[in-house]
């Protein structure tokens, strides 16, 4: 799949107000919702920078965690004033102690109009409502699809290092990643791996996490019972495939919820030991990028160490 963004630049430099907010005012007993439709709207005047969409942008935000750790490893300094909250979190984020210079905001119009952006990264799948008021304010938009695959991200770092004006830097860094990249594995011999996850899901087709498996020369059970990405997996049935690799993500928090625990059930313990587990930080495989790189080279070090075993 190729990486392919839309930019979208409101080429108005001064917005009139909605007929609803010119025209009418609220009557006294509107609710509170009608209440902050209208500062809503207030907001998107005060705060509409529009920019030449030939500019490099100098005020960033971005508001996907997947695009704020590319935002972060590929902007100038200065160039990024926001991201999103979920870059802070260590468990999430490969870039999170970079953010922690940064402030952090939600998906609310009025929290990244308030940081006063020329360039707003976003995936495909952001609320219509807040892309559109974005529009409005004229702040121009670099929205993404989603990134499955390996190829995926070196191809959303190009794109995205152009869109912030920096294409060189992401040339440099998606010849890193490909150069770094697991070498593909010899032999016939794939050994069969199984993810994890909390609530005894694992991940199948059309994942990143498959994309990295088979990169790294493992057969994914997930993908050989079901043609969806996301597959229920029993404890028992886990046990029955015997994998010769069981991944465990690391917890998404500091406290890990009851699901989370389950994933060190004794019958598992007792079925696959530690030489047969690999915990993988869920941060180097959630989302495509550089971290990437850090995840195919555990998984290869688990290959090695397999196959010194057979």
């Amino acid at each position: 799949m190729i990486e392919r963004h839309t930019i979208q630049q409101n080429k108005t430099s001064s917005l009139s107000p909605h007929p609803a907010v010119a025209m009418r005012r609220p009557p006294s007993a509107a609710g509170g919702r009608r209440k902050a439709a209208c500062l809503l709207s207030l907001l998107v005047l005060l705060f509409a920078t529009p920019v030449a969409a030939s500019e490099p942008p100098a005020r960033v935000v971005s508001i996907n965690l997947c695009l704020d750790q590319l935002v972060l490893a590929l902007a100038a300094p200065g160039q990024v004033v926001a991201v999103s909250d979920m870059a802070h979190d260590p468990h999430l984020s490969a870039q999170w102690q970079a953010a922690q210079a940064l402030p952090a905001v939600r998906v609310r119009v009025e929290e990244i109009l308030a940081q006063r952006p020329d360039l707003v990264f976003l995936d495909a799948f952001a609320p219509s409502h807040v892309v559109g008021l974005l529009k409005r304010a004229g702040v121009r938009l670099a929205q993404f699809p989603e990134a499955s695959t390996f190829d995926d991200g070196v191809a959303r770092v190009r794109s995205l290092a152009t869109a912030l004006g920096r294409p060189e830097a992401g040339a440099t860094l998606a010849q890193q990643m490909q150069e770094r990249r697991a070498a593909p594995a010899d032999g016939e011999h794939r050994p069969l791996a199984a993810v994890w996850q909390a609530n005894g899901f694992s991940v199948g087709r059309g994942t990143l996490q498959d994309d990295l498996l088979r990169r790294a020369g493992f057969r994914n059970l997930a993908a050989e019972r079901s043609a969806g990405p996301f597959e229920p997996l029993p404890l028992e049935a886990l046990v029955r495939a015997a994998p010769e690799l069981l991944i465990l993500e690391s917890p998404a928090s500091d406290r890990p919820s009851l699901a989370e625990a389950l994933m060190t059930h004794r019958a598992a313990r007792q079925a696959f030991g530690t030489t047969r587990t690999l915990v993988m930080p869920h941060s180097l495989w959630l989302c495509a990028g550089p971290q990437n790189v850090a995840a195919l080279d555990r998984l290869a070090a688990a290959r090695r160490s397999l196959e010194r075993r057979r």
